[in-house]
């Protein structure tokens, strides 16, 4: 799920809005991911301040940083000059959080190209107001990245599959684990394996029909 998203303008680094959906578990998790996630805004800002200054002219740029405990998604909108940036779960999707990063930042512009030239000569950010609506709904309430596999096949006959060799035991075993409660992430660290390999076998139950996502 995703914790807290905001909208940054570039020029200034000022914040034009922000959104929570989901507070932290733990404090410590919050004091080491807050610094490390302003410093790759900062760093960002600063990449595009030194573009612009040698041609005037920036491209689309969108960072993803992964660790233990989050997922930093900024994406940088060069018409609007906003960040759009995100910090979730790291056991959230990433091409789905990517993907609605990019379009609430294109969304944004479309919809508040206007109020922005105002803000730009006046500070004035109230109009913004308005747009967390179309946050909470472009992201299901924080939700829209949210991946918990769910098993179709109940166990004795995931059991008989296996036995005819259409999965392997490693699939097996994590067919079982897909009970709707636990992310790909979660089910990784069960078996000691990483994200990727644990999506490769997710996708290839999948695609028996074994396991919804």
């Amino acid at each position: 799920m995703i914790y807290k998203l905001y909208l940054i303008d570039s020029d200034s680094g000022v914040e034009l809005l922000s959104a929570t959906f989901k507070e932290f578990k733990e404090k410590r998790v919050e004091k080491e991911i807050f610094p490390g996630f302003f410093n790759e805004i900062n760093k960002m800002i600063d990449k595009i301040h030194l573009v612009m200054s040698k041609n005037g002219k920036v491209d689309e740029m969108t960072r993803i940083i992964e660790s233990e405990d989050a997922i930093i998604v900024i994406y940088f909108h060069p018409t609007s000059r906003v960040l759009s940036c995100s910090i979730s779960d790291a056991d959230d999707n990433i091409d789905k959080l990517k993907d609605i990063i990019i379009k609430i930042g294109k969304r944004f512009w479309k919809k508040h190209q206007s109020d922005l030239k105002v803000y730009r000569t006046t500070t004035e950010k109230s109009k913004f107001l308005s747009f967390k609506a179309d946050i909470e709904n472009l992201t299901l309430g924080g939700r829209i990245a949210e991946i918990f596999p769910k098993s179709q096949v109940i166990k004795n006959v995931l059991e008989k599959i296996h036995t005819m060799g259409i999965i392997s035991e490693f699939e097996l075993h994590v067919a079982i684990k897909c009970d709707g409660t636990n992310s790909p992430l979660k089910i990784s660290r069960m078996f000691g394996k990483t994200r990727t390999e644990i999506n490769e076998t997710l996708r290839n139950l999948q695609d028996l029909d074994i396991i919804t996502m």
